[in-house]
């Protein structure tokens, strides 16, 4: 239904990068803002975030399998900042889809501790829904952890089967909007964040069973995060 080169843009996974593909994409490795609610691509990919003129990374971990009728994916992300935090997350993912229709939930656990200091947990839950008519997916998810609120999403994807695809995405907070542009084995993606302006582009190429790609995302007198990312998948 959708190559694989359509699942290799840059999605934020760390928690500090939302931007580039948008988390309700119907398809891609899954991370920390994506909805599980996606058709599967089996694959698996390593990425690498770090923040600029600041000591803050986060290595994330991917993975997903499944067919026609299922998929099931899961996320490893550990991130630190300087001497003061750590985080692991991770979470496992489970959808049921369809020809028109997908839906999934996800259970994500963090564990959070200051070195040399008590650690503590969270748990997180999501759930979301797709419909698929033609090239146009429409989108929804609602995430939060238990000791907050729950967060809405809304958003809608375009993508076909030529040279161009786009999504709007909104949250209640921010509206995203972005496109990339695919030429054989290279895509160009790009997006931006509406009030409080920020954009987000990247950079893929992919061959064979293999694909890697770097992202850069930023916004005015703020600090701006980048990421490398490299993937394979599975089966064609």
């Amino acid at each position: 239904m959708i190559v694989p080169g359509r699942a290799l843009a840059a999605e934020g996974r760390a928690s500090f990068a939302a931007l580039l593909a948008g988390g309700l994409s119907p398809v891609g490795l899954g991370g920390y803002h994506s909805t599980p609610a996606r058709y599967a691509i089996p694959s698996y990919g390593v990425s690498y975030y770090w923040l600029d003129d600041v000591d803050e990374t986060s290595w994330n971990l991917s993975l997903e399998f499944g067919n026609d009728a299922y998929r099931v994916g899961t996320f490893v992300a550990y991130e630190s900042m300087d001497s003061l935090y750590r985080n692991l997350y991770s979470e496992v993912s489970y959808a049921k889809t369809w020809l028109h229709f997908a839906l999934g939930m996800s259970y994500g656990l963090g564990i959070e501790w200051n070195p040399g200091e008590v650690l503590w947990t969270r748990h997180r839950f999501k759930w979301a829904g797709s419909f698929i008519w033609h090239q146009v997916y429409l989108a929804g998810m609602l995430s939060g952890f238990t000791d907050e609120g729950v967060s809405p999403a809304v958003g809608v994807h375009w993508i076909s089967d030529e040279a161009v695809s786009a999504f709007a995405e909104f949250d209640f907070d921010y509206l995203y909007v972005g496109a990339s542009f695919c030429w054989k084995f290279v895509e160009l993606s790009s997006s931006y964040r509406f009030p409080d302006f920020a954009v987000a582009l990247g950079i893929s190429f992919s061959g064979s069973h293999y694909g890697a790609s770097y992202a850069r995302g930023f916004k005015h007198n703020s600090i701006g995060w980048n990421c490398v990312q490299v993937s394979r998948w599975l089966k064609k």
